[in-house]
């Protein structure tokens, strides 16, 4: 019989802000964090909430705290789907049992 392999941060991500950034020039990416991560998504049964105002329908979990992080801050990630890109911070909970980082995902 195969071992099943279940890590509990399956995932990478990138957490970054983009500084100087105008109309005439891309600017400069600042990277908050890189590396291993888990994202999941919001269900029926897991809503993400704050006094029943709607955090994101996604979010990453990555271990330990990571500080410096700010909404609107982007964070990229790849799961066993794909790699989504410059998703928007929209709520953070940073912890030092591991940090949470909630996102929308644009569908087109």
């Amino acid at each position: 019989m195969a071992k099943v392999n279940n890590p509990s941060f399956p995932h990478t991500c990138k957490i970054y802000r983009m500084e100087g950034e105008t109309s005439f020039n891309d600017g400069n990416e600042m990277v908050l964090y890189e590396g291993k991560c888990m994202k999941y998504g919001s269900n029926s049964l897991r809503t993400f909430k704050t006094d029943n105002v709607l955090k994101g329908d996604y979010a990453v979990d990555v271990p330990g705290l990571i500080l410096g992080v700010n909404k609107g801050d982007f964070i990229d990630f790849t799961d066993y789907s794909g790699t989504f890109t410059k998703n928007v911070i929209s709520d953070l909970a940073p912890s030092e049992m591991g940090s949470t980082f909630y996102f929308n995902m644009a569908s087109n």
